[in-house]
């Protein structure tokens, strides 16, 4: 993964208002934490954040910045805001990245090939598309690629089965469903069932006059 280096001022005024002028003029609002240092509330160019974040396929990616008054440290994008509307950048969270300290984070889930039952006329339900572990800095990856090519119709892929064991942690059940294939007539019979369970409208007929 090769790591982009974002210019990283502190800034003193905190506040929604003063939030709202620093990206009025070009600067995205954040905060850098970790590393047993106290936070320390950060601009960074939105331009600048922006092209990193559209380089990479998952948000949860390592960069290295410059830290005022602190020099170049690499940072994990923790979590970033955006306008519920826009999109536009709001804030964003930088965790300090320790050598050899163990980090908590949701990797994106991307499958890969397409699905035998898929072939055969079945359809692919992606359920997990993301999942919550442990790892050490230098095992982390922008996403876990799973092979879905043998998977066919009525089969699905549990947590257990992407064999992420010795690099990550799961912190979610290994019973969880990542993804199945379902027959071709799921959908129709879902409708159907749907329909039956609604109730009948019986209209009384009014007597002819």
């Amino acid at each position: 993964m090769e790591d982009t280096k974002l210019i990283a001022k502190k800034r003193d005024l905190e506040g929604s208002a003063n939030a709202r002028r620093l990206r009025g003029e070009g600067v995205l609002p954040g905060v850098v934490y970790g590393g047993d240092k106290e936070p320390v509330s950060v601009v960074v160019d939105t331009h600048d954040f922006g092209q990193i974040l559209h380089h990479h396929s998952s948000e949860s990616v390592i960069i290295e910045i410059e830290l005022e008054g602190e020099g170049d440290i690499s940072v994990l994008v923790k979590d970033v805001q955006h306008h519920p509307v826009s999109s536009d950048l709001l804030h964003v969270d930088l965790q300090r990245v320790v050598a050899g300290q163990v980090m908590t984070m949701d990797i994106q889930i991307e499958l890969i090939g397409e699905a035998a039952g898929v072939k055969a006329g079945g359809i692919l339900d992606h359920v997990m598309h993301s999942i919550s572990v442990e790892c050490l800095p230098k095992d982390l990856v922008e996403a876990i690629e799973v092979d879905v090519s043998d998977l066919e119709i009525g089969q699905t892929l549990h947590v257990s089965d992407l064999g992420i064991e010795g690099t990550f942690k799961s912190l979610v059940d290994g019973d969880a469903i990542v993804c199945g294939v379902a027959g071709p007539n799921a959908e129709e019979e879902e409708d159907a069932e749907a329909a039956d369970g609604e109730p009948e409208v019986i209209t009384e007929k009014k007597d002819e006059e």
